[in-house]
């Protein structure tokens, strides 16, 4: 049996997923989540900084030592929405080969929406064609094929918190959905990312992360509502000792949860469903064998 990989370098995360594969089904043998924010500082003139650049090389060399270890020699490793509008990003992924031995692609937004959908859509059994909404750093995906909808937005909790965005901003970032909110209506609207993730295991107060009760776990919007007005009343130390919340993800997160709070009421949506599994599962599964 092929052991598969697949990295993701996201605008706050540095993530792999190694498992084993057999048609449609996946096996996790391996998962490893670093907040190396290569989007840092991003947004104050759209360069990588020097620092940031040499945290996510440096987990990169770790992951590569890991696939060897794993022999997981079939994969992708991908980065997203910070390295797309860094204007030193090709920098950055000749450094990703010649300092970490690995070739990192650079993934559209588009791309990165249907990877997401692939991934969440085999583990998720809803009673229609999800509404996919992948909450990313720097990025939001909306992806529903049934509608024929798939849309990036410049929209993630790293920017949010780093350009202090308020509600009318992020609403006005939704703007391009407003078309299709009635035909989105009948589709379970499914949140996927390290925001949504977090949420959920904030709201079950998980003193560890486990993935399978984060999976699947449901939110009101009354709920959301809450943890938002919770998350945001708390000062950052308070914050960073909370159940379920990494402490690296403590600043971020009151604008992933304003960010999520927002598209529920812009979609007048009164619940939403977490999924773990994203564009890493459905790189894995989109590989050919």
């Amino acid at each position: 049996m092929t052991r598969y990989y697949a990295i993701d370098i996201g605008t706050n995360s540095c993530r792999l997923l190694i498992a084993d594969r057999e048609g449609d089904s996946l096996r996790p043998v391996f998962g490893a989540l670093n907040s190396t924010r290569i989007g840092e500082g991003l947004y104050l003139n759209y360069e990588l900084t020097p620092v940031a650049m040499e945290r996510t090389l440096n987990c990169l060399r770790e992951y590569g030592s890991t696939l060897r270890e794993y022999r997981a020699h079939t994969g992708r490793a991908f980065a997203t929405s910070a390295v797309r509008e860094a204007r030193n990003g090709t920098e950055f992924l000749r450094r990703c080969r010649d300092e970490a031995g690995l070739a990192v692609e650079l993934i559209s937004g588009e791309e990165e929406a249907a990877l997401s959908y692939a991934g969440a859509s085999r583990r998720l059994k809803l009673a229609a064609p999800m509404l996919l909404v992948d909450l990313g750093g720097g990025s939001t995906e909306f992806i529903c094929p049934p509608q024929a909808l798939l849309l990036s937005l410049p929209l993630g909790a790293v920017r949010a918190h780093e350009q202090n965005l308020e509600r009318a901003a992020i609403a006005a970032a939704l703007k391009p959905l407003s078309p299709c909110r009635e035909a989105l209506s009948p589709h379970p609207l499914v949140f996927a990312g390290g925001s949504a993730s977090t949420l959920a295991a904030v709201d079950l107060r998980l003193a560890e992360f486990k993935t399978e009760l984060v999976h699947g776990h449901a939110l009101s919007l009354e709920k959301m509502r809450a943890l938002y007005h919770h998350l945001s009343g708390l000062p950052l130390a308070e914050r960073r000792q909370l159940p379920g919340l990494q402490p690296e993800r403590a600043d971020i997160i009151v604008h992933g949860a304003l960010i999520a709070l927002t598209i529920m009421e812009e979609l007048r949506r009164d619940h939403c469903t977490i999924s773990e599994s994203d564009l890493l599962h459905g790189a894995i599964l989109t590989l050919k064998p």
